[in-house]
Formats: structure tokens, sequence, C-alpha cells
């Protein structure tokens, strides 16, 4: 590293809406460089070993510098950067221009008063209409994910960095004088017939208020709960209302705050999302407001009467079985009440799980293990659900709890289920919409251990949601310090995780400031922030969109069911071949239930 990369990464302080940044990963299964929330950390001094992209937005969804991605290399690539350059000097604006190893460019401006992502996002979509070569995504990502690499920043392949093309000297008087509105305004006359263009067209793919208001804004599913329609979430994290179907912000807003009062939010769920940047997006929505803080509460009654008045008039007359026949038996044995027969299952559950957790880092050790370790949680999980041993949950609803597809959730039950002495037996297999049934059990080389162990009290885990996308070995070396592990060496035995991968995993856990360390260098958990750094990871937003998925399929399903009259002989060549080809099907359909 040298020392003009050194100056020129600490500019990012003044480019950045909120002091943070995503450290690039590389994902080999789409041969590209990923800037995602797990990766985020906080802006400091220290040039990453890693390409690093700042986030652009600050909690209220507003940005401090409007940035114009040239991402066409060679002389083309200069080319559209001089036009760029000559126009936002025509509106008056002083900018910065950065380079890549590659050849491509940024063209910063800085901003005095900000601007929302909405305009942001509206004149970049303008200026990839102007300039072809241009990328909007840095704008039209949204409030939460908007990002950039800004100079000095690694570059991806490891070679080389963002390279500043304006004089530092220069760059650090353009960030420390700004350009004020009157350079946006000039830049929206340049760009009139783009944005009206794109008016026209956002006015054609407008949706009806009534067909939005057909949709559900709640979703319910097992492990999960009542979790809110993904359009929404992304609505109220990302702020771009005109992408999500509402043609004006007040629209948009009352969406978003009616989606939060039907899955179960109150006031001040809102509004602290709001106020710690959870829901950027819907700040931003209310920058035209005068009050914006008077204006939200005015909103959130008027959103509560609304949806009061629809449930209301949606709400089920309440039957009580007044013809069921009451059995009296006298002086014979007494039967358990189901209440008791409850209590039972439940006590075996969580000695099944007492076992399981005693053995699991031994028996099921090694990347293929772990996800047999959730799994069969996911199981325990599921059966206190239920208050039964015998689980009938589809391999669906199952891989809500495990970040993993369904697909894997399936080969792995097999593999589990045929084992010599397993945790679990097939009692009935799936057919139909029913899926496979599962019976809980207590290995017989446990039989001793099962005797003797402490069952654990609270609540059984699967994977909770934020683990979704931080991991499961984060999962692990977190639970292991949760219950009393104060150092990342005693985290990594009790985890039964490599060394190596506890302090990766603690480096991600103490960035996300799910651990801390004490005065003495102790490690403490803090399983309140599990929540919200769930929703900031953006965990919320993907289990949304998994149940929306698999609801599709489901019916899809459901739909070949009904046009396609089958026997049992049917129903058992499936289970040993796989389902028949069927042209009507859409292709990905899974066949579990």
């Amino acid at each position: 590293m040298t020392a003009d990369q050194q100056a020129a990464w600490l500019l990012a302080w003044s480019i950045a809406g909120r002091s943070r940044v995503r450290v690039g990963r590389w994902d080999g299964r789409r041969d590209k460089w990923e800037y995602s929330t797990r990766d985020e950390r906080d802006l400091t001094d220290e040039v990453p070993v890693k390409p690093a992209a700042a986030l652009l937005y600050n909690s209220h969804g507003m940005c401090r510098t409007f940035v114009v991605d040239v991402d066409v290399p060679g002389t083309a690539g200069r080319q559209v950067l001089h036009q760029i350059v000559a126009l936002l000097e025509r509106c008056g604006a002083s900018v910065i221009v950065d380079r890549s190893p590659a050849g491509k460019h940024h063209v910063y401006v800085p901003l005095r008063d900000g601007l929302s992502v909405e305009d942001a996002s509206t004149l970049a979509k303008a200026l990839a209409l102007r300039f072809p070569g241009v990328d909007p995504l840095p704008h039209t990502t949204g409030a939460i994910s908007g990002c950039i690499r800004t100079p000095g920043s690694p570059y991806k392949d490891g070679e080389g960095c963002q390279e500043l093309v304006t004089p530092l000297d220069t760059a650090r008087r353009v960030l420390l004088t700004r350009n004020g509105s009157e350079v946006l305004g000039a830049l929206r006359r340049e760009l009139s017939e783009e944005l009206a263009e794109m008016a026209r067209e956002a006015i054609t793919l407008a949706r009806p208020i009534a067909e939005l208001e057909d949709e559900a804004s709640v979703l319910n599913a097992p492990f999960v709960g009542r979790v809110m329609a993904p359009r929404f979430v992304a609505l109220a994290r990302e702020g771009l209302f005109q992408a999500a179907g509402y043609s004006d912000r007040s629209t948009a807003r009352m969406a978003v705050l009616c989606a939060a009062v039907r899955s179960g939010m109150k006031f001040a769920d809102v509004t602290a999302r709001v106020e710690d940047g959870r829901w950027a997006g819907l700040m931003s929505l209310y920058l035209n407001a005068n009050k914006p803080g008077v204006l939200i509460g005015q909103e959130w009654r008027k959103a509560c009467a609304f949806v009061a008045k629809k449930q209301a008039a949606k709400k089920s007359v309440r039957h009580c079985n007044t013809s069921e026949a009451l059995v009296v038996t006298r002086g014979g044995p007494r039967v358990k009440s189901d209440q008791e027969v409850a209590v039972d299952e439940h006590r075996f559950v969580r000695r099944w799980r007492a076992v399981l957790a005693e053995v699991e880092g031994l028996e099921l050790s090694g990347p293929r293990g772990l996800h047999a370790r959730f799994l069969l949680r996911a199981l325990a999980a599921a059966a206190h659900q239920k208050g039964s041993r015998h689980v009938e949950f589809g391999v669906r609803s199952l891989s809500l709890s495990l970040p993993v597809q369904p697909s894997t959730v399936s080969r792995v039950l097999a593999e589990l289920r045929e084992e010599d002495d397993p945790w679990f037996v097939l009692v009935r297999e799936g057919e139909g919409t029913r899926a496979d049934l599962y019976e809980l059990r207590i290995p017989a080389r446990h039989a001793e251990l099962s005797e003797r162990v402490d069952m654990p009290a609270g609540k059984i885990h699967a994977l909770r949601p934020v683990f979704r996308e931080l991991g499961v070995v984060a999962a692990l070396v977190f639970e292991a310090i949760e219950q009393g592990a104060s150092s990342v060496a005693t985290a990594h035995v009790r985890a039964h995780v490599s060394r190596a991968a506890a302090f990766e995993a603690l480096e991600l856990l103490e960035g996300w400031g799910l651990i801390e360390r004490d005065a003495t260098g102790r490690l403490i958990a803090r399983p309140e922030l599990l929540g919200e750094i769930a929703e900031r990871v953006g965990a919320a937003l993907v289990v949304g969109l998994l149940i929306e998925r698999f609801r599709a399929e489901r019916r899809a399903w459901i739909e070949h069911l009904s046009r396609h009259a089958v026997s049992a002989e049917w129903w058992a060549a499936v289970v040993r071949d796989g389902p028949p080809p069927d042209d009507e099907l859409e292709p990905g359909i899974l066949y579990a239930a």
C-alpha cells in the first residue's frame, strides 16, 4: 500500500452517507464479486485488504454524494467520461473522478443538501438513458444497499486500487465546498427529455391501488411466524416507491404502515426502525413533509383505523361445538388428559434435544454435518410447535430454518433416516399434499446417556433468522459464547468448528455488535440484538421471498394434482423413481410437500 492510496481512501469519510462499508466477497457460482449486507463493517482509516464499497445513503435515505458509474473501459469509456464531465460542468458542478485498473471510471458529485433515494435513482436512470454504458445500480438499489467503491479501495483482482484522476488537493477542496441545489436543478433541466420519458413510463407501469391492496401484506410460516411481505419490507428499507408500483410517496407510506399494523408491530417498533436506519427508505418517503415526526404519528393512527375496519369486515363468526357428546367414566382406570400427554411429549423432545446436544459435535462433524445438526434442531423445534414427537413438516417448511435449498433438506433427511440407529424414523411416506411423517427417537446407543443428561430450559432454536445470512458457523460460535464460552479458544471447542473458522466467525459477529468484549477481554453475547441485526442484514426479506416462492410452487403442485387422478401405485412409483415429466408443470417445481 502506498501513501497515495492511503490518502485517497480517507476521502471515503466525506463521500459515504454512513460510516459503513461492504467488503467484497468472491461468488464462485456467479463468477463475480458481491457486496452483501453480511460483509458490512465500520468505515475506518485503515485501507481494507479486499475491495470495499462505501454506503451512499444515511439513515434518513439521503445521499451526500451523487455518483455516476461509467462501466465501460478503454477509449469508449473515456469518451463517455468526457461527455458526462462536460455535462456536469455545464450545470456548474465541481466533480471528482477516479479510475480502476480495468480502465473504468467513477464520477463523484458532492452535495451540500443531499438527495433523496428516489430522486437520486431517477437522475441515475436518466443519465443511463442519455449515455449508454452508465450503470445506475449504485443509486437504484435503494437506501440500504446503495454503495460504491471509493478512491483507494483495493481492486477486485488484488492488483492495484481505485486511483484518483483528480489531483488529491482538488478532490479535498471539492469535498469541502461541495455543490449546491442549483447544480441539481440545472442537471434536471439538461435531462428534461429523459426525465419526461421516464415519467410517462412510470405512469404506464403504475399499478392500480385496488390491485396492490389485494396482495397479502403479511405472511405466516413455520419457524418464523408472521412477517411482512417482501415488497413492503423492501419498500421500507430502500424507499423506491415507483419501483414498488406506487405513484406517490403518501400512498407508499400508508402501504408500509398498514403492513406493519397487520404484522403486529407497535408504533414504537416502527419509530425504532426509522430512527436507527433499518427503515431508511420509509424515512425518505417523509422528506417532502413539513413535520415528518408529527405526520408519521398521524398516519400510523389512520393505518390502525383502516386495518381495524378491514379486519372487522372480514371477521368470521366464532362457532362453539355444543353437539359433541361428553363421555363420563366411573370407576375405570384414569386416562391421561390431552394436556398431560402434551407435557409428556414436550418432556421427551427436550430429552431428545439434550442428548443430541451432547453428541452432535462428534457424530455430525465436518461441513456436511453442519446441515444435519441444524436440520435435527429444526425437527425438534417443529415437534415442540406441534406438541408431539411426530413431525409432519415438508422440506420447504424445514428449509425456512436452514440456509439451504429444499432439495438439500430432502437429501440430508434421507441420509439421516437410513442410518442403522437413526435419530428419527419414517412413519408414513408423503402423498399428495401430505408431507412425510417422522417420529423422533433417542438412538439405542444413547439410552444410558438419556437417563442422566440434564434437560435444557428455555426455547429450542433451529437456526435463528440472522444466521441465514451470517452463516451456520457464526451461529454455533455465537451459541457457544451465549452459553458461557469466554474466549475464542473455548468457543471453537464447544462449537466443534475449526479454530480458523471460529476466528473468522468471531470477527463477523463483532463487526455486527453481536459479540462484545468486557474490560478483561472476556467475550459477551448480545442476544437481544439478534432481531435488529436480522433486519439489517436482510434476513427477514429473504425469508419472505422464500415463503412467496414456496407458496407459488405449492399452488402449482396442487393444480397439477387436480388435473391428474392418481393411484397408490402411481405414488409408489413417484417415491421410487421421482415425479413424471409434465410439460405443463413449471420447471424447477419441487415435488416434496
